[in-house]
């Protein structure tokens, strides 16, 4: 894969995804921006390949997003108006995004063993492992603590809730990407103020009604 800028990924807020999912792709205006926080190489099966985790706009919003395919190419700066957002649904993935994106872009390593990460899962699916499979590492390019970093992540996948929807981002002639935000969490609807009020009149008058009742019967 031979690119014309750093590669970089990540997350995107809630509000991000609602406008991905609503945008329609040829009004979609995508722009990759480069490398988050740096990239290493790695000699990987296919070739040799820069890993990192990208920033970017998607409609002028900023985005952070990774690669999910090693034999397209694509340019940093460039206006792609083409993209399609889709919602995806690989737990593996989402479980990675819930044990280990935290700290995926604490520094360079880190952003590097993300994205090691994430393209054992796309390539090699539940084989979980960067030294063996259909996909792996075969030249660190001296960066071993990176891909032990990745495994370590990898290790911790299969114990973690999958926290996050995906949003796929592909393009037919370009690399396609993956972004992500937290699924919302369930809470406990208070009553608002209009229907406490409400509810506190419908108290006093059943109490009212009993009491009536009582000396009625009395």
């Amino acid at each position: 894969m031979r690119l014309t800028a750093p590669l970089r990924a990540g997350l995107m807020a809630v509000a991000l995804s609602t406008g991905l999912m609503a945008a329609h792709p040829a009004q979609a205006d995508f722009v990759p921006g480069g490398y988050q926080i740096g990239s290493q190489q790695f000699g990987l099966t296919g070739g040799t390949f820069d890993a990192g985790g990208f920033k970017g706009t998607w409609n002028a919003t900023p985005i952070i997003f990774w690669c999910i395919e090693l034999t397209q190419t694509f340019s940093f700066g460039t206006h792609y108006t083409t993209y399609t957002p889709s919602a995806a649904s690989n737990a593996l993935l989402s479980q990675l995004f819930t044990a280990a994106y935290a700290g995926a872009l604490s520094s360079t390593q880190n952003s590097a063993a993300f994205q090691l990460a994430i393209w054992e899962i796309i390539y090699d699916g539940g084989d979980l492992n960067l030294s063996g499979g259909g996909f792996k590492v075969l030249d660190n390019k001296g960066n071993g603590a990176t891909v032990a970093t990745a495994q370590g992540f990898l290790n911790s996948v299969l114990a973690a809730s999958p926290t996050y929807n995906l949003f796929f981002l592909t393009e037919a002639n370009h690399q396609d990407f993956v972004t992500a935000n937290l699924i919302p969490t369930t809470t406990t609807r208070v009553p608002e103020p209009g229907s406490l009020a409400l509810i506190a009149i419908a108290l006093i008058a059943a109490g009212f009604v009993r009491a009536r009742s009582a000396r009625a019967a009395g």
